[in-house]
């Protein structure tokens, strides 16, 4: 097994060699980065109808606490 040092220097000198590759600096990169879209766009969401009902009743529930709340406080 080799030790710690070995293994930087060996990631070191592989990456001083990335530019003599020829695997990497093919064309087929400049191929796939042609067929990638330049942007992608995001579909428009329908309204959603459970969440909207779900936020409603949420409304009710804390309107309804705060009225007992003050209708406790003062009567």
């Amino acid at each position: 097994m080799t030790g710690p040092t070995n293994l930087t220097d060996r990631i070191a000198g592989l990456r001083e060699k990335k530019d003599a590759s020829s695997v990497l600096n093919s064309s087929d990169n400049a191929e796939i980065t042609k067929l990638t879209p330049p942007s992608i766009k995001v579909p428009k969401q329908a309204f959603d109808y459970f969440a909207s009902f779900t936020y409603f009743l949420f409304l009710i529930a804390i309107l309804g606490q705060l009225f007992l709340i003050i209708s406790l406080e003062f009567f």
